[in-house]
Order: structure tokens, then C-alpha cells, then sequence
């Protein structure tokens, strides 16, 4: 399933970082899940994000590298594969 990184928020640890869903249909975090080949905690939330026009965006998700020392490794507006 592929995402795009909309944020980093990493001013405090964990870093957390909001992406957006790019494919169609349902998704689940594997056991060792991955995001862009970096780790990443097997929990998820999503943020109250709004929708141009008002209504709940549910296409972005939030989720939390494994270590902090991963950071550089992405950005925001990189396009990211979720193993």
C-alpha cells in the first residue's frame, strides 16, 4: 500500500508522521511493519484531518518510527510503500 508523507512532527520523541493513503481499499501493519524500508511501532491512529471541503479526511493516517535515528531517511512528500 503506498502513502505520501504530509508531516513530521518530530519535536518530541516518538516522531510521528502523518501520511496519506494514495492506494484504494484496506490495509493492516504486519508484524515487523515498515514504512519506506524505515520501522515503524505497530500501532496507528488517525489524526482529525479536514477535507478542503469540511468533511473528515480518512485517507491519512498517523504513524511512529521505531527509532528516531531513522528520520533522515524520509521526508515530507516522499511516496512510501507500508510492508
Amino acid at each position: 500500500m503506498k502513502f505520501r508523507i504530509e508531516f513530521i512532527f518530530d519535536r518530541r520523541r516518538p516522531v510521528y508522521l502523518f501520511a496519506r493513503k494514495l492506494d484504494q481499499g484496506e490495509f493492516s501493519l504486519s508484524e515487523t511493519p515498515c514504512l519506506g524500508g524505515v520501522p515503524i511501532k505497530r500501532s496507528l491512529s488517525q489524526p482529525r484531518a479536514i477535507a478542503p471541503d469540511g468533511t473528515p479526511d480518512l485517507s491519512v493516517f498517523t504513524f511512529v518510527l521505531a527509532t528516531a535515528n531513522d528520520l533522515p531517511k524520509l521526508s515530507v512528500g516522499q511516496e512510501v510503500e507500508l510492508d
